[in-house]
C-alpha cells in the first residue's frame, strides 16, 4: 500500500480525543507495536502510520508481494474502506499486519463445541436490545389496533324500549356507547402521548400514540354517525376435514418435490423441510378429526400440545440433521485420546449456519401450525378453550426467551401474539360473557398496550436480575402442567370419569 500521506494522517490521529481513540495492538512480520488510532478513519489512511510504527522499511517492501493486509486471528482480512468503529475493534484488541500474498489462514477448531459457538456468535439474526424495541413497537401496534377493532366488533348501540327509559346503553352493555368509550380512550392516548413527548424517552412510541389518537378520534366519529342508523347482520361458515386430508397429501408431494430440488441447492433444503413438517401436522389433524371423531376445536387442543412437546426436540434434531455429531464422553482414561483431530474450521462452520437455518425452519412450521390451533381455540365458545389458548400463548412466550435468534423468537412469539389477540377479539361476541359487552376486552387490550410500552422503555435498556429468569421457568413449567388437564376436558376426559364412576 501506498504510504504517502501518513504525514497527514499523524496530524488527523494526534488531533483525535481519547474518546475517538481505540487502543489495538499490532503485529507485524518482524515486530509488534501498542498504538491509539481514530475510530472513524478509514483503514486505508490509517496503514501508513501503522507500517511507519512497524519498521522503517515495511512500506517499501509492501511493493514485492502486492501490498499489505489487516486481520484479525483466523479472520479474513479486514475491509480497507472501513473504519476501525465500523470493524468493531475494541480497546485492547490484536490484529495482524500480513502480505497480501501470505494471510493467515482459517483456523480449524480443536473443540466442537467452540466451533459451535463461534458459527452461532456470527450468524446474522442475533436478538439485540434493537430488535426487543422494535418488537415490542410492534406490540404496542397490534394491541392498539385490537382496541381499535373491539368497539366495531362489539355492534352497533340498538335501543330498546326498556333500554330507552334507562339511557343509552350499547348493544354489548356498555353504560356510554361505543363514541364515548372511544372517545375517552383518546383523550387518554392523548394525555400519554404528551407525556411521552415531553419526556423524550422513545420518539417511536410517542408517534404510535400520536397516530391511535387519530385513530381513535376518527373511529368515534364513525362510530357515532353508525350508532345513528344502527343495523344488524348474521353470517355462518362450514368445514370439510376431507380437503384438509387432500390438502395435506398435496403438500406432502409438494414438499418432497422441493426436497428434490434442494439436493441441487442447498439452500431450498429448510423450506422443503418447513413444508414437510406443516404437511405432516396437517394429515395429523385430519386424522384426528376424521378417524378419532375429534371436532376442530378438540383437534386444535391436541395439536396445541404436540406442537409444545415437539419443539424441545428442534436444536437436536436439527444438529443432527446438519451433520453435526457430538463425541461421546470418556469413560476410561484412554478414551481422553480419542476424538481429538481438529475441526475443520469452514466445514464447521457451514454445518453450523445449515443447523441454524435447520432450526429456523421447523420453529416456522410449529409456528405456523400452533398459529391456527391457537386461532381456533381462541374462537372456540366456552372457557376451557379460551383458557388453552391463552396459557399454550402464554408458554410460548416464556420458551423464547432463552433464544438469541429473532426468527426463533418471532416463529414462537407471532402465534402467541395471535391467539391473545384473537381471545381479546372474540369476547364482545361471545356469549356469556359479561353480556358480549366492550368494556372488558377494550381494558385487556389497553392493558396488554400499556405492558408492550413498558416493554418497549425499559427492556433494551435494563438487563433484568436472574430471579426473573428462574421465576419465567417456574410460569412457563406451571402454564404447560395446567393445560394438560384443560385439553382433557376439552377432550370429554370429565364425562367419560363421570360415566366410569357412574
Amino acid at each position: 500500500m501506498n504510504p504517502c500521506g501518513g504525514h497527514r494522517r499523524a496530524a488527523d490521529m494526534a488531533q483525535s480525543s481519547a474518546a475517538e481513540v481505540c487502543r489495538l495492538l499490532v503485529i507485524g512480520p518482524t515486530s509488534r507495536v501498542d498504538l491509539s488510532v481514530p475510530t472513524h478513519v478509514p483503514l486505508t489512511d490509517l496503514m501508513p502510520a501503522l507500517l511507519r510504527s512497524l519498521g522503517p522499511d515495511l512500506a517499501d517492501r509492501g511493493l514485492e508481494h502486492s501490498g499489505w493486509v489487516v486481520q484479525r486471528l483466523g479472520s479474513p482480512p479486514l475491509d480497507e474502506d472501513l473504519s476501525v468503529a465500523e470493524h468493531e475493534l475494541l480497546d485492547g484488541d490484536t490484529v495482524h499486519v500480513r502480505p497480501r500474498s501470505d494471510q493467515i489462514p482459517p483456523l480449524d477448531f480443536d473443540d466442537l463445541i467452540d466451533g459451535v459457538s463461534t458459527g452461532i456468535s456470527a450468524r446474522s439474526g442475533l436478538w439485540r436490545p434493537r430488535t426487543t424495541h422494535t418488537v415490542s413497537a410492534l406490540a404496542l401496534v397490534m394491541w392498539l389496533l385490537v382496541a381499535l377493532a373491539v368497539p366495531v366488533l362489539a355492534g352497533p348501540h340498538v335501543p330498546t324500549p326498556a333500554a330507552g327509559a334507562r339511557g343509552a346503553h350499547g348493544a354489548g352493555g356498555d353504560v356510554f356507547g361505543r363514541p364515548v368509550t372511544v372517545g375517552a380512550v383518546a383523550m387518554l392516548l392523548f394525555v400519554a402521548m404528551v407525556v411521552s413527548g415531553r419526556g423524550q424517552r422513545d420518539r417511536a412510541v410517542t408517534a404510535l400514540l400520536g397516530g391511535a389518537v387519530v385513530a381513535f378520534a376518527v373511529e368515534a366519529v364513525v362510530l357515532q354517525v353508525a350508532d345513528a342508523h344502527a343495523g344488524a347482520g348474521a353470517g355462518a361458515g362450514a368445514h370439510l376435514p376431507e380437503m384438509l386430508l387432500a390438502g395435506a397429501g398435496v403438500a406432502v408431494l409438494a414438499s418432497l418435490l422441493v426436497l428434490v430440488v434442494a439436493s441441487v441447492r442447498d439452500t431450498l433444503l429448510p423450506v422443503g423441510l418447513a413444508v414437510t413438517a406443516v404437511a405432516l401436522a396437517a394429515a395429523v389433524a385430519s386424522e384426528l378429526s376424521s378417524a378419532a371423531g375429534l371436532d376442530w376445536t378438540q383437534t386444535a387442543a391436541v395439536m396445541s400440545l404436540l406442537c409444545v412437546a415437539a419443539r424441545p426436540a428442534v436444536p437436536m434434531a436439527s444438529f443432527k440433521l446438519a451433520g453435526l455429531t457430538l463425541p461421546p464422553l470418556p469413560v476410561e482414561p484412554e478414551d481422553l485420546q480419542d476424538d481429538i483431530d481438529p475441526e475443520p474450521g469452514a466445514q464447521l462452520l457451514a454445518r453450523t449456519a445449515r443447523a441454524d437455518r435447520y432450526m429456523t425452519a421447523l420453529h416456522a412450521a410449529g409456528g405456523v401450525v400452533s398459529t391456527a390451533a391457537v386461532l381456533r381455540l381462541a374462537l372456540a365458545p366456552g372457557w376451557l378453550p379460551a383458557t388453552v389458548a391463552l396459557l399454550v400463548g402464554f408458554a410460548q412466550v416464556l420458551a423464547a426467551r432463552p433464544m438469541t435468534s429473532t426468527w426463533h423468537r418471532l416463529a414462537l412469539g407471532l402465534p402467541a401474539g395471535a391467539g391473545l389477540a384473537a381471545a381479546v377479539l372474540s369476547l364482545p361476541v361471545r356469549s356469556g360473557v359479561l353480556g358480549g359487552g366492550a368494556a372488558l376486552p377494550m381494558v385487556l387490550a389497553l392493558l396488554l398496550a400499556v405492558i408492550a410500552a413498558a416493554c418497549t422503555y425499559t427492556l433494551p435498556r435494563r438487563r433484568l436480575t436472574p430471579i426473573w429468569g428462574r421465576l419465567g421457568d417456574v410460569s412457563h413449567g406451571v402454564a404447560l402442567a395446567v393445560s394438560v388437564p384443560l385439553v382433557v376436558g376439552i377432550l370429554g376426559g370429565v364425562g367419560f370419569i363421570r360415566s366410569a364412576v357412574g
